[in-house]
C-alpha cells in the first residue's frame, strides 16, 4: 500500500508538472542556469569580489553572450531564408542524380511495386469518397501583424521571469538551501543536507563541463565549416553545439542538418563528404579526449535509464523538455536515493552495479548460466 501511495504521487506529480509548464519551464531553466554559473560566482567571490556584485557581472556576461549570439543567429537565419529556393532546386537536383543510378535495377522496381499498390488503394478510397458528401471548405487566416504582438509579450516576459530568478536564486541560494532543509525537518537534517550538496555538486559540474565540451564541439564545426566554405558557418556551429545538449541523439540531428544542408548548397557530393568527416572526427575528439580529460565522474545515471528519461522529458515538455532531461535526471535519481519510498527508482536508474558480484554469481548458478 505505501508503495502504490508513492506511484499515486509520482502520477499526480507527471499531472502537474504537464498542465502547468508554462510556469514550471522558465523556473526549471532558471535553476539549471544558477546551478551552472554557481561555480563561477564562488570563485568570483573567493577572489574578493562581494556575493552582490560577482552575481551581476555573472549574469550580465551570460545574458550579454545570450544575447548576441540570439542577434548574429537571426541575421544569418535572415540571410538563409532567401536563399532557400537555390538550395531547394540544388537537392531536388541530386535526389534525381540518385534515381538515375537506381534505373533499372531493384531500387526502381520497388519503387514501381510500392507506387502501383498506392495507385490501387487511392483508387479505392476515391470511389468510396465520391459516395459521400462533399467536404464544406473553411478559409482561414493566420494572425499577422498586432495580431502576433501577445505571443512576443509571452516570449519576452519568459525570458525576463528566467533572468530575475536566475539573479535572485543565486543570491538567495544560502537561505533558499536552508528553507529546503526546513521543509525536510530538522530531524532530516544531515539526509536532506547530504541530498542536496550531492545534487548541486553533481549538477553544476555536469552542466558546466557539458557546456564546455559543447561549446568547443560548435566552435570546431563552424571554424570547420568556414574552411571549407559552407555558407552560415556560425548558424550551424550554434545549432551543432545547442543539439549536443541532447544525450545519444543530439550529434546525430546536428550531423543530419549539415549534411543536408551541403547537399543543398554544393553541386557536388565533396563537399558533403567532408562535412560528414569533419562531425564525425569532433565528435570522436570530444568522447575520447576532451570528456575523458574534464569530467571526473559520470553524472550517476544508466544509458539505457538516461535514454527512457529523454523520452520521458521530450513528451512532457517538448524540446526543452530534451535539454533538460540529464539535470532533471540526476536530480531524481539523488532525492530517490535519500528520500525512503522512492529506493525503486534510484534501483532502476542509478549507473551503480544493480546487485553485488557474490549475489549475482550465485544467481547466474542457479539460472545455469556456466558463462
Amino acid at each position: 500500500m505505501k508503495r502504490l501511495g508513492v506511484v499515486a504521487v509520482l502520477v499526480v506529480a507527471v499531472a502537474a508538472l504537464y498542465l502547468a509548464r508554462a510556469v514550471v519551464v522558465p523556473i526549471a531553466l532558471a535553476m539549471l542556469l544558477a546551478f551552472m554559473v554557481h561555480p563561477i560566482v564562488i570563485r568570483l567571490t573567493k577572489v574578493g569580489l562581494g556575493r552582490g556584485l560577482s552575481v551581476a557581472v555573472v549574469v550580465t556576461m551570460l545574458f550579454v553572450t545570450l544575447g548576441a549570439a540570439c542577434w548574429v543567429l537571426m541575421i544569418e537565419f535572415a540571410s538563409l531564408s532567401t536563399q532557400i529556393p537555390v538550395y531547394r532546386d540544388n537537392l531536388i537536383r541530386k535526389i534525381n542524380e540518385v534515381r538515375r543510378l537506381g534505373q533499372g535495377g531493384a531500387l526502381e522496381k520497388a519503387q514501381t511495386a510500392v507506387t502501383d499498390v498506392a495507385n490501387e488503394w487511392q483508387k479505392d478510397s476515391a470511389a468510396g469518397r465520391a459516395k459521400k458528401a462533399p467536404t464544406p471548405v473553411v478559409v482561414t487566416s493566420e494572425p499577422t501583424g498586432l495580431w502576433q504582438l501577445p505571443s512576443v509579450v509571452e516570449s519576452l516576459g519568459g525570458a525576463g521571469t528566467v533572468i530575475v530568478l536566475v539573479i535572485f536564486m543565486l543570491i538567495e541560494r544560502e537561505d533558499l538551501r536552508n528553507r529546503v532543509i526546513r521543509l525536510g525537518g530538522y530531524g532530516r537534517l544531515i539526509t536532506t543536507t547530504r541530498a542536496l550538496d550531492e545534487a548541486s555538486q553533481r549538477i553544476s559540474r555536469y552542466l558546466l563541463m557539458q557546456s564546455i565540451i559543447n561549446t568547443s564541439f560548435g566552435t570546431g564545426i563552424a571554424l570547420g565549416l568556414l574552411l571549407l566554405g559552407v555558407p552560415y558557418p556560425l548558424l550551424w556551429g550554434f545549432l551543432a553545439g545547442v543539439l549536443r545538449f541532447i544525450p545519444y541523439v543530439g550529434v546525430g540531428l546536428a550531423a543530419l542538418v549539415l549534411i543536408t544542408f551541403a547537399l543543398a548548397a554544393f553541386p557536388t557530393w565533396l563537399t558533403p563528404l567532408l562535412v560528414a568527416g569533419l562531425v564525425v572526427a569532433l565528435e570522436l575528439a570530444c568522447s575520447l579526449a576532451l570528456e575523458p580529460l574534464v569530467y571526473g565522474q559520470s553524472a550517476g545515471v544508466s544509458q539505457v535509464a538516461l535514454l527512457c528519461s529523454v523520452t520521458f522529458w521530450a513528451w512532457l515538455w517538448g524540446p526543452i523538455g530534451l535539454l533538460l532531461a540529464t539535470p532533471l535526471t540526476v536530480c531524481l535519481v539523488v532525492l530517490a536515493k535519500h528520500v525512503p519510498g522512492l529506493e525503486f527508482v534510484g534501483i532502476l536508474m542509478s549507473d551503480e552495479p544493480a546487485i553485488a558480484p557474490a549475489a549475482a554469481y550465485y544467481q547466474r548458478l542457479l539460472a545455469e548460466d556456466p558463462q
